[in-house]
């Protein structure tokens, strides 16, 4: 499922996000498959959790049904959105291929738009790190805070106004959140948000649906 999660959702965190979605679940019916074990939960998976108050307006997750389910997609899309909140909206939902890979495993890369109002060193800075060839930051990671080159994990940018628009790596061992970003080029921004999440078919970046 394709959904938007933007204006008051915005603030919703992932795991908050998760429950938002459950309850749905079960206000609609739908016969969704469960884990088993002592604590058996709904199979539901997010493609890329989202950070907190940024917007989305093409985030992926992923919905296990039971085998005997023969609701059509556009069906189990409209009664969810009639039991999600203001600011989420489910805007396409598709059956998988049983040989399909998860959206989550496929995730690649983001693209994302950042706003500032400093409009006036936007552009000569984004023209200088892609004149770049490296571009070292202090990263946190789970070893501690190491000197990273960010450059690869920079796919595009470009700049329009006030907004710059970027595709940044996601996903994998070298992903590269859009703060990380604004802190190298040393730009104050207002607002973030995710245009959409991509995969790579060959050669070529995809959206994930």
């Amino acid at each position: 499922m394709a959904f938007a999660k933007t204006d008051k959702a915005r603030f919703i965190g992932h795991l908050d996000l998760m429950k938002v979605f459950r309850r749905a679940i079960n206000i609609a019916r739908l016969p969704v498959s469960y884990s088993r074990g002592f604590n058996p939960h709904q199979k539901l998976a997010i493609a890329l959790p989202l950070s907190l108050g940024m917007e989305g307006y093409n985030e992926y997750s992923e919905l296990e049904l039971d085998e005997s389910a023969e609701i059509p997609a556009a069906e189990i899309k409209d009664m969810l959105n009639l039991a999600l909140p203001k600011g989420l909206v489910i805007h396409a939902a598709r059956f998988m291929d049983k040989d399909e890979k998860s959206p989550s495993a496929l995730v690649s890369a983001a693209c994302y738009e950042l706003q500032t109002r400093e409009m006036g060193v936007l552009s000569e800075k984004a023209q200088e790190i892609s004149r770049c060839e490296s571009l070292i930051i202090p990263k946190k990671t789970k070893r501690g805070i190491k000197n990273i080159d960010i450059r690869p994990e920079i796919i595009s940018m470009d700049v329009s106004g006030d907004i710059l628009t970027a595709i940044l790596t996601a996903g994998g061992q070298r992903s590269l959140k859009p703060d990380l970003l604004a802190k190298a080029m040393g730009v104050t921004f207002s607002r973030y948000a995710r245009l959409n999440i991509y995969k790579v078919i060959n050669g070529k970046l995809m959206p994930l649906m």
